[in-house]
């Protein structure tokens, strides 16, 4: 029983590193859907009506977004912070993980030079 707690709990803890990777594979493939979306929205504007092209143009831009979510995910750009940055708290400067809050590294009296 206390093997498989301290396994949930590991799993646990690892699960989120995991859920942000993002593989190049899965950008290749988020590529090529935006390939297929295109071919797929020239199609409807050839032999489709006006339902048809709205339909495939909403599939192209949900490719799009999703492409540039997993290259955000990637470069570790999260919510508007990235994934370390630089903040001033008085005399200090502190190094920040933008995904969890926690403080890396102070340098103390850094702008009261």
């Amino acid at each position: 029983m206390k093997k498989l707690l301290t396994a949930a709990l590991l799993a646990l803890s690892i699960t989120p590193f995991a859920a942000n990777a993002t593989s190049a594979g899965e950008l290749r493939r988020d590529r090529q859907d935006i390939r297929e979306e295109r071919r797929d929205l020239n199609q409807a504007r050839r032999y489709g009506d006006r339902h048809d092209i709205r339909d495939e143009r909403r599939d192209l831009q949900d490719a799009r977004r999703e492409y540039r979510e997993d290259l955000r995910d990637r470069r570790g750009y999260h919510g508007g912070r990235y994934a370390t940055h630089w903040e001033r708290r008085g005399h200090n400067r502190v190094l920040i993980n933008g995904r969890n809050g926690r403080i890396i590294r102070i340098i103390r009296g850094y702008y009261h030079r």
